[in-house]
């Protein structure tokens, strides 16, 4: 009964996404420089919004979806009993800047970049994280209360809305991941700085800032 229960328990976590908490996510690791792909005297719209694909933050999660199903009543349930269920996992969640939203405009040498707050992106399961440790289920009573298939993708589904409303709500990690393309930017910059052999002088337009976050401060090269 336990490995037939895990396999279709399995089976659902591995097609349902997932919500992310805050987790293990590498937000203070440095970005690297982007590269500048091709020769170019003056900033290029289309590379800006490739540096924001390269700038998306990776975070590890671990969850939980629990649940009770509570015994019925009447004669039909007598000998039920209330039962839990409890599923453990882990996967990985990637925030990043949505590049269409992206945009530059330029007068002279000045170029104002405006970007959107950063947002989860994708949010998955690691299929290798679920095991026949990874739920416990307790006993049924005399008369069995079954959890179906879709009590569990309730459990899953009500784990996922919270986990991902938490990471919604973490300003420092959106911010995090916002500060990372800021950063591919402004190397991106500093290279076309090198190569033209011109002053660029860059500004930053934060668009729809989540409220309560401040906005992250103007700069120049």
């Amino acid at each position: 009964m336990k490995k037939k229960f895990f396999a279709y328990t399995a089976a659902l976590l591995c097609l349902l996404l997932c919500g992310c908490s805050e987790g293990s996510a590498d937000s203070d690791a440095a970005p690297a420089v982007a590269p500048v792909t091709e020769p170019a005297n003056e900033p290029e719209l289309s590379q800006i919004r490739s540096i924001c694909e390269l700038a998306t933050l990776e975070c590890d999660y671990h969850n939980v979806a629990k649940m009770t199903k509570s015994k019925g009543s009447g004669i039909a349930h007598w000998g039920e009993k209330d039962r839990t269920l409890w599923i453990e996992y882990i996967g990985t969640a990637k925030i990043g800047i949505d590049m269409t939203k992206v945009t530059m405009k330029t007068e002279g040498n000045v170029y104002t970049i405006t970007i959107p707050p950063a947002e989860i992106q994708s949010i998955k399961v690691d299929p290798d994280s679920l095991n026949e440790d990874s739920y416990v289920i307790s006993k049924d009573g005399v008369n069995a209360n079954a959890i179906s298939m879709e009590d569990q993708q309730k459990a899953v589904q009500a784990a996922q809305d919270n986990m991902q409303q938490e990471i919604l709500n973490d300003s420092i990690l959106l911010m995090n991941a916002q500060d990372r393309a800021k950063q591919l930017i402004e190397n991106y910059f500093n290279q076309l700085e090198k190569i033209s052999g011109t002053d660029l002088v860059l500004k930053w337009d934060f668009a729809d800032q989540p409220s309560g976050t401040a906005a992250p401060t103007e700069s120049a090269t």
